[in-house]
């Protein structure tokens, strides 16, 4: 919370505990996530591969590097396969910075351009959108927004065309990274593996502020509220 005005640090700790208990609520009654309720899991190989633009000031974007981690691919309503969604990439690398030390990003579908990278936008298939972070990060001395974008074969409208293209080796997707009014800038290659059991989906959860470090930090207002409303709702989810 210290990049927040002090005037404004205790009313968004207040409007994050009343978010986090509506969703906890939320959470108790629907017996699953509030957001993204549906979604499929597996491993993930990330080849970091800067493109050669300029440091980025964090040395997890900035050198190359075979890492592992794991990825969910979830539905942001839950709706049948098929219709429109917001949908979800929620990527951990396995100590990133240091034994236990994760790197969280979550991205979800939204517009494409520079005005509209930061508002969700539903996409029919995971393999046909464009994905952001939506909220911003401090990597070095600058702003920026996360971003993956698919370079695995046709819609991939259902999760079981997910798991044929996890299995064959072709669901891949580029790490991006854009500062504002930007283009988006590659920086590394997901490479989706084995899928995970379903118990071990459901038992996962991301936080993009707790699972961070090494010049890489969430930040703004809504970020704050983000991590208020996460650290306690996640506590009291079934």
């Amino acid at each position: 919370m210290s990049d927040l005005p002090a005037p404004i640090r205790v009313p968004y700790r207040l409007a994050g505990t009343a978010l986090s208990t509506v969703l906890a609520a939320g959470s108790a009654l629907r017996h699953a996530r509030v957001f993204h309720p549906v979604g499929v899991a597996y491993a993930v190989t990330v080849d970091v591969e800067p493109d050669g633009t300029g440091p980025w000031g964090a040395p997890l974007l900035d050198r190359p590097a075979t890492l592992t981690g794991l990825v969910r691919l979830s539905r942001g309503t839950g709706l049948p396969d098929g219709l429109p969604d917001v949908l979800g990439l929620a990527l951990r690398l396995t100590d990133a910075h240091g034994p236990g030390r994760h790197q969280d990003l979550l991205v979800n579908t939204a517009g494409r351009g520079p005005l509209v990278r930061q508002v969700f936008l539903p996409a029919r298939g995971f393999g046909t959108g464009r994905y952001s972070s939506v909220l911003p990060y401090r990597v070095g001395a600058a702003r920026v927004l996360f971003g993956a974008r698919p370079v695995g074969p046709g819609d991939l409208r259902t999760f079981a065309e997910l798991d044929r293209a996890a299995a064959a080796g072709a669901l891949r997707f580029r790490l991006e990274v854009a500062r504002p009014g930007g283009r988006w800038r590659p920086v590394g290659t997901i490479t989706v593996g084995e899928r995970l059991p379903a118990e071990v989906a459901e038992e996962l959860r991301f936080n993009v502020n707790e699972h961070t470090g090494g010049g890489i930090a969430p930040v703004g207002a809504l970020q704050e509220l983000r991590r208020q409303s996460y650290r306690l709702s996640q506590r009291h989810r079934p």
